[in-house]
């Protein structure tokens, strides 16, 4: 698994999101015919453990927003989502017909049998 860090040029120098090439290949293709558009990443109140991800299309930069240049794309993250997701690599796993985005997040303490949620 080959990753892909950004570091952000904040205060702080230790934020960053990893991301590996699959994941890459896979938010690249969903940009692929679609002009200034970004990923926005977050967490939300839901589920059985308190905090679900959410990915959205954003044309917007807010100025709450932590942002990561990859390629041909930028991953924005609100500040307060990013407290929770800093550190996290995402990865892009295809096995047969299926596929899913899985986060790695080291802040994570559990998860739901289902892994629809999770708490920190």
């Amino acid at each position: 698994m080959t990753l892909k860090q950004m570091t952000i040029s904040e205060n702080i120098t230790n934020n960053h999101l990893d991301l590996t090439d699959s994941a890459i290949g896979h938010f690249s293709s969903l940009l692929k015919n679609k002009d200034n558009q970004n990923i926005r990443i977050g967490i939300r109140d839901s589920g059985c453990s308190g905090y679900a991800y959410f990915l959205e299309f954003s044309e917007e930069i807010n100025t709450d927003d932590v942002e990561f240049s990859f390629d041909k794309f930028k991953i924005l993250i609100d500040k307060k989502s990013f407290t929770f997701l800093n550190g996290t690599t995402i990865d892009y796993i295809k096995e047969g017909v299926n596929s899913n985005l899985t986060f790695i997040n080291p802040n994570v303490s559990a998860e739901c049998g289902c892994g629809e949620s999770f708490s920190i």
